[in-house]
């Protein structure tokens, strides 16, 4: 139930509808069971149940760990382990690279790394990328040394957190609350969300960083590249991440451009940010939360010379106030469907579109 559920908010915005059938009494839920017959075919000879433990296996087994050393001042990239890693393969004076098969990439730069494999890490996954022939929109994340997500650690046999209590006693466990960003900081961290912190935004033009103006923030085109930084306080220390949002229709020149711009807006902060690279359409929680519900996609280039069409259609994104944002797309009936809230903008006047099951969040 909980990949459902986090199918429906991650992938689908919100927008599916679970449905849950009992395997024993198929016969309470026939609507759902026509769509299962429909989707899948009849029902043959049900198999045994995998066990969780092969499942996990098989997610992991694609995995590949490289490490990325400078050595006489050359870079070199080298596979060092596959499926099982252990969390001692991570030696605090080198930065690695971890594949997992693909699905997505992840930058590990330990602490007492040097300054040139900090820098060149977050390129070189990019480099890697395009080597194993990955589809471009291949997500890229940065860890740091002693940081590390959740979702970066259970790729692992086992990790021993600092400071982590052992024994039979009971360990609280903390769910991420949309609404606790401003209360609880630190937990917010954790999950690689917000608080309250302050952030700068620029857009890559002429293969260089050009502020975006305060009326525009949260403004992004299909046809650009920007670069967000965000700072935030943990137990008074801060921290930073470098968003690196790629338009599906920039350039490949801007698309390298604003890889090298993130290297040299990490040098400035002596290599501490966490570094994520994402690509239009697949915007994470988090960075959506930064512009509070006001992000805005177009489908041309900032300062682009063409008239605006008269006429504009919008498909609103979203599961709250926090995660809401609207992208352009062609303005034509195919364009909607009944899950989802749209904004038509006209040159008289705009219209709005309800679906028969948009979110809450959607319709505010």
């Amino acid at each position: 139930m909980n990949l459902a559920k986090d199918i429906r908010d991650r992938e689908r915005g919100g927008r599916a509808q679970i449905g849950v059938v009992e395997g024993e009494n198929e016969d309470a839920s026939p609507g759902l069971m026509k769509v299962l017959n429909y989707v899948l075919g009849k029902k043959k000879t049900i198999k045994p149940a995998i066990p969780d433990a092969v499942v996990d296996h098989k997610q992991k087994s694609f995995l590949k760990l490289y490490h990325v050393s400078d050595v006489d001042g050359n870079l070199l990239i080298q596979e060092v382990a596959i499926q099982p890693l252990t969390q001692d393969l991570l030696k605090h004076e080198d930065c690695y690279i971890l594949d997992q098969g693909g699905v997505k990439i992840f930058v590990w730069k330990g602490k007492l790394s040097n300054k040139e494999e900090r820098q060149q890490a977050m390129s070189r996954a990019l480099g890697f990328i395009k080597a194993k022939n990955y589809p471009p929109s291949t997500n890229v994340e940065t860890e740091n040394d002693g940081s590390e997500s959740s979702v970066f650690r259970q790729l692992f046999q086992k990790w021993t957190l600092p400071n982590q209590s052992t024994g039979l006693a009971k360990v609280e466990q903390v769910k991420f609350d949309a609404t606790s960003l401003h209360a609880k900081p630190e937990v917010a961290a954790q999950h690689k969300m917000v608080d309250d912190g302050s952030g700068e935004v620029w857009r890559i033009e002429d293969l260089e960083m050009v502020p975006v103006e305060g009326r525009w923030l949260g403004h992004f085109y299909s046809g650009d590249c920007y670069l967000i930084l965000y700072k935030y306080l943990v137990y008074n220390k801060e921290h930073y991440i470098i968003y690196l949002w790629q338009g599906r229709n920039a350039s490949r020149d801007e698309i390298t451009a604003s890889a090298y711009q993130a290297v040299i807006l990490d040098q400035q902060y002596n290599g501490e940010p966490v570094q994520v690279r994402v690509t239009m359409g697949k915007e994470p929680a988090h960075l959506m939360a930064i512009f509070k519900g006001n992000m805005v996609g177009g489908t041309s280039r900032a300062g682009n010379a063409d008239p605006v069409p008269p006429t504009r259609l919008f498909h609103v994104h979203g599961t709250n106030e926090y995660t809401t944002k609207a992208f352009e797309v062609a303005p034509r009936a195919s364009s909607l469907n009944s899950n989802d809230v749209f904004i038509l903008k006209t040159k008289s006047c705009c219209y709005l579109w309800y679906g028969k099951a948009p979110t809450y969040g959607q319709m505010d």
